[in-house]
């Protein structure tokens, strides 16, 4: 009952808010995902904003950091952004002194305390109440933002009765925010540099593009590379193969010293003009300047943890070098896209930043894709090779014998039907083709996606429920949060322009072996 209840439900709200049900000259605006956290009085088409009031002073605080944007209020008049905070303290109280359950015999809280903890003004860690409030609050503050920016109307009454269900859902784990999301909503990451992708779970990059010059050679290395430090799960095709000759930086032009910021920013950009550097024979070869890396183990104040130092990065452009050099006068092969992203990814790791996930895709007829992770054909491989899952794009009656003896060796590839992606919205309904620009999916591939598309994916866990209504509830405070994250601009102008359009989030189930076993199998269907 409850898989069948969640299927209906997350199918009938993507459909109802999805921008192809509205006209053209609404398609660029998202505002109905919002329409409930409205005034009941107030049309799509006549919105106004209210003056200040009871409600408004009492919810908000008077002002935001100066840090904060301006917004545009219905009548044209500049303003402040006011911050979104919960009721008072009397609320939190109730939560202070409860134990959460975290589970698994003090694992989860060993988990949550290590990873998803920030540290705090006082130099303390936050509680498992702190954390959630700050998440809300994060979440509400992009939603009032979005909607005053636009000229739309807030509700701080509505907005308190969502909050304050959507808190009490975290907090008792009924449902749970990406991992990402527990330590970056509401963090300065949010809510003082902008930096909204942070918050995704996954996002696919095709390397398709190169073949007509409408990107650099480097700019999938480089999205995955910067997606990957935020920790953002990334998959990528080989499409790009054979597109383009590696030339080598140029023996004409004299070398350039490159000084690296000490920022993300600054190790994927030296990343992308290195790759490039092999492709234009107008550039000469380039000297790195470490120097204004910080040393190891200093803290990383934005995205915790502690500094790697510059060798993690010494070493990529080290393996870069050497990957692309030894293939001068050949074009791009497959074997060299797959390899640059996982020394990628095995940097990222290394740089004690985040944790890699990768996808890789790859023709199924093309036996030097297939033997990618046979490592007695290349050996080479065996250091980095184990960064990414790889699969073939299967179309229908692909004979599978040559593909399942490599399976039977190491368990890859996996199979990945994108024909039936983008003909099925579900598998259960005739086709309807609404997905025909998808190109992948994200390391887990539970996700379809587009290139340079992100999506936002939560956790759902039935046992934790009392009842169908309890449940239900929980499912509407855990579609609000993920489509709030797609309310977020990225720092990548292809990312928003796919977001826009399509706005992709996932509500997934966790826990079901333990909700048959308490529950039983009738409940379930």
């Amino acid at each position: 009952m409850l898989i069948k209840v969640l299927s209906r439900y997350i199918f009938n709200k993507c459909v109802l808010f999805s921008p192809r049900n509205f006209p053209p000259s609404a398609q660029s605006s998202y505002y109905s995902v919002f329409t409930f956290v409205l005034p009941r009085n107030i049309s799509r088409q006549n919105f106004s904003i209210p003056k200040p009031n009871f409600w408004t002073r009492k919810y908000f605080s008077s002002a935001r950091p100066s840090t904060s944007k301006n917004s545009i209020t219905a009548d044209g008049v500049h303003k402040k952004a006011e911050e979104f905070r919960l009721l008072n303290d009397s609320f939190l109280s109730n939560y202070k002194n409860i134990a959460p359950s975290f589970g698994f015999n003090g694992l989860g809280e060993i988990v949550y305390r290590r990873t998803y903890s920030r540290v705090k003004a006082d130099g303390k860690k936050e509680q498992w109440w702190e954390t959630v409030e700050r998440v809300v609050k994060g979440t509400f503050n992009m939603q009032k933002r979005w909607i005053e920016q636009n000229g739309l109307a807030w509700d701080p009454i509505k907005a308190q009765e969502l909050a304050q269900s959507m808190y009490d859902k975290i907090f008792n784990m009924k449902f749970l925010p990406p991992g990402r999301g527990l330590w970056a909503m509401g963090s300065p990451l949010t809510e003082e540099r902008d930096i909204y992708a942070s918050l995704n779970n996954c996002a696919f990059v095709s390397t398709e593009n190169m073949r007509d010059g409408r990107s650099s050679i480097s700019a999938p290395f480089k999205f995955l590379m910067d997606a990957s430090m935020l920790g953002v799960g990334v998959g990528f095709d080989t499409k790009g193969a054979g597109s383009k000759l590696i030339r080598g930086p140029s023996t004409l032009r004299s070398s350039t010293v490159y000084v690296i910021e000490d920022s993300r920013e600054g190790w994927v950009e030296s990343v992308g003009e290195l790759i490039d550097s092999y492709f234009d024979e107008n550039v000469g070869p380039y000297e790195f300047d470490y120097s204004q890396i910080r040393p190891p183990n200093l803290p990383i104040k934005g995205f915790g943890g502690v500094s790697s130092g510059p060798q993690p990065l010494k070493q990529l452009h080290k393996h870069i070098s050497q990957t692309l050099s030894k293939n001068i006068g050949a074009p791009l092969s497959v074997t060299t896209i797959v390899d640059l992203m996982n020394l990628i990814g095995k940097c990222v790791v290394s740089g004690n930043i985040r944790r890699a996930a990768e996808i890789a895709f790859g023709d199924p007829q093309d036996n030097e894709y297939i033997n990618l992770k046979n490592y007695e054909i290349n050996p080479h491989r065996r250091e980095y090779g184990w960064t990414s899952n790889n699969s073939v794009f299967s179309p229908l009656g692909l004979d599978y014998t040559k593909i399942c003896e490599r399976i039977k060796k190491n368990g890859e590839p996996g199979f990945a039907w994108l024909d039936n992606a983008q003909k099925y919205s579900r598998m259960c309904d005739p086709p309807d083709h609404k997905d025909t620009r998808a190109q992948g999916g994200n390391p887990c591939l539970e996700q379809t996606l587009e290139s340079y598309e992100l999506c936002c994916l939560v956790e759902i866990f039935p046992l934790n429920h009392t009842s169908l209504e309890d449940f239900l509830d929980t499912l509407r405070s855990a579609f609000l949060y993920a489509k709030t994250v797609t309310l977020g601009k990225t720092h990548w102008p292809q990312s928003n322009a796919v977001m826009l359009r399509n706005r992709r989030i996932g509500c997934g189930l966790s826990g079901i072996a333990q909700f048959i076993s308490h529950q039983g199998c009738i409940l379930l269907i």
